[in-house]
């Protein structure tokens, strides 16, 4: 074999006889090792696309971001001693991932918008983006500094577009831009802006810039798994201790009706049934004194769109002396099975004044939830009782702002009998109008929810939930009351 002429050969000819020399390229991970600067940079440009890219379905704009942030903390990380911009540049990717992270964490709970309530809200995502900008203004300079030290131009325009681009989007975001163009002509774009940051990482790879990644006690790979870990416990932990409300559970008996019972033998008479007067409390009996007629309508409900039903609804109309056309109105709930109780449940309540004219509210709504646990009866206060404004979106109806009554409150994981009631009062303001109260009940069928929550919180974001993670059973007490009989509609 000749000996090649060392003296005569020129660069492109040494290279070449080196290649020829590899019988086979080594691993792409020895690489990495032998040139730090294309693996870091490699990282960052990364999770900037999977931090920016939004994708809607699969929990995708939840698992990319997390991925895309743990990726630039460790690009970030081995360059964050070349110079002061990209050790800046970690510094603030280290607290957005704290951002983002908690924001990941929080959303397992039914708590999230408590936690971070609007107005922090807003404060931090404003933090955020300029936090956004300042990072690619640093990785702007860092690069540049870079070049500089290279031999290169100094020439990194990529990251200032990133900046421009960011800038637009949030102006179209500010106006509520709906176009279709513009998001394609802007999604070109980013797609050229990062190929320009790519090209010139491999421009500083080939031109032989070499660093010495900043030492580290922890190795990549434990890093990453210690995120991944992280988040997975901190989401578990958050769905296992805040999926349910705190519920004020007390021992009830039967002295709790002491002082209504002759009231209480009234209502029984005249056909109240007895499993929901068992249930009222004192206040709500003493309101039905002198009744005068009674009326009952029962359904028993699916609630999973099988033959088996559960839940039983109980419609009951008391018409109260006095003043013409007063009615003192039950809607009871009672579970003959456990469904399986995950989280929280709620009622939307139309009373009879929302829906027709000719009745008006005669006072305030009432009612609690009870449970039956080795031989004793526990009951509680709605966890919230009161009235709600929110918009809705519907497929039928679009956006729609509304103002209803809502009732939220879990149930406990053990015992039996659990059910509960609302009553409130309402009087005629004219004759010959049906009474039509409807009884909205919204069950959660399993835990598996992300990002959680509430049944409230489910039912007004979409007026049918009949899919999913919850199921919205309907029901109604309408009759049509005269002076000599209520025909019931039902």
């Amino acid at each position: 074999m000749r000996d090649p002429d060392w003296e005569a050969m020129d660069e492109q000819e040494f290279e070449a006889l080196l290649e020829s020399s590899v019988i086979q390229p080594p691993p792409e991970e020895v690489v990495a090792e032998v040139t730090p600067w294309r693996l870091a940079t490699k990282r960052i440009l990364t999770g900037i696309a999977l931090t920016t890219v939004t994708l809607n379905f699969w929990w995708l704009n939840y698992l990319l971001p997390a991925i895309g942030m743990a990726l630039m903390l460790l690009g970030f990380r081995a360059l964050r001693r070349e110079n002061r911009w990209l050790g800046l540049c970690f510094g603030i990717t280290v607290f957005r991932a704290v951002y983002l992270y908690a924001g990941l964490i929080s959303n397992s709970t039914i708590w999230h918008s408590t936690i971070f309530p609007s107005p922090v809200v807003y404060g931090l995502t404003g933090v955020n983006l300029l936090l956004t900008f300042a990072q690619f203004f640093c990785l702007w300079r860092g690069f540049r500094a870079v070049q500089q030290k290279a031999g290169l131009p100094a020439r990194a325009g990529g990251a200032v577009a990133l900046m421009v681009w960011y800038g637009v989007i949030f102006l179209l975001a500010l106006v509520q831009y709906v176009g279709f163009i513009l998001l394609v002509i802007l999604l070109v774009s980013y797609i050229c802006i990062l190929r320009s940051l790519w090209k010139l990482s491999k421009e500083l790879d080939q031109a032989g810039y070499a660093i010495r990644p900043a030492p580290v006690r922890i190795e990549d790979g434990t890093a990453a798994l210690a995120i991944a870990i992280l988040l997975v416990a901190g989401c578990f932990l958050g769905w296992l201790l805040g999926c349910k409300y705190p519920m004020d559970w007390q021992a009830t008996g039967p002295a709790e009706h002491s002082g209504v019972e002759e009231i209480e033998a009234q209502l029984l008479e005249l056909g109240f049934p007895d499993y929901v007067l068992q249930d009222l409390t004192t206040e709500d009996i003493a309101a039905c004194d002198g009744a005068l007629r009674v009326v009952t309508d029962v359904h028993n409900h699916s609630v999973n769109n099988s033959a088996n039903e559960p839940l039983r609804i109980t419609g009951v109309a008391v018409e109260l002396p006095g003043e013409q056309g007063r009615w003192m109105i039950f809607h009871h709930f009672l579970w003959t099975e456990d469904p399986g109780f995950y989280g929280t449940e709620s009622i939307q309540l139309w009373p009879a004044q929302h829906l027709s004219e000719g009745w008006r509210s005669a006072g305030t709504v009432s009612g609690r939830v009870l449970y039956d646990k080795n031989g004793q009866t526990y009951s509680a206060p709605y966890y919230y009782l009161g009235e709600q404004t929110f918009t809705s979106d519907s497929i039928f109806w679009g956006e729609q702002t509304s103002t209803d009554i809502f009732a939220a409150f879990s149930m406990p994981e053990t015992g039996e009998n659990k059910r509960g009631y609302l009553a409130y009062p309402v009087a005629a303001l004219q004759d010959g109008y049906i009474l039509d109260s409807w009884f909205n009940y919204t069950h959660q069928r399993t835990a598996l929810q992300y990002p959680a929550m509430t049944a409230m919180e489910a039912r007004m974001s979409n007026g049918l939930n009949w899919y999913g993670p919850f199921y919205t059973v309907q029901d109604a007490l309408q009759f049509y009351p005269t002076a000599e009989s209520a025909d019931l509609l039902s």
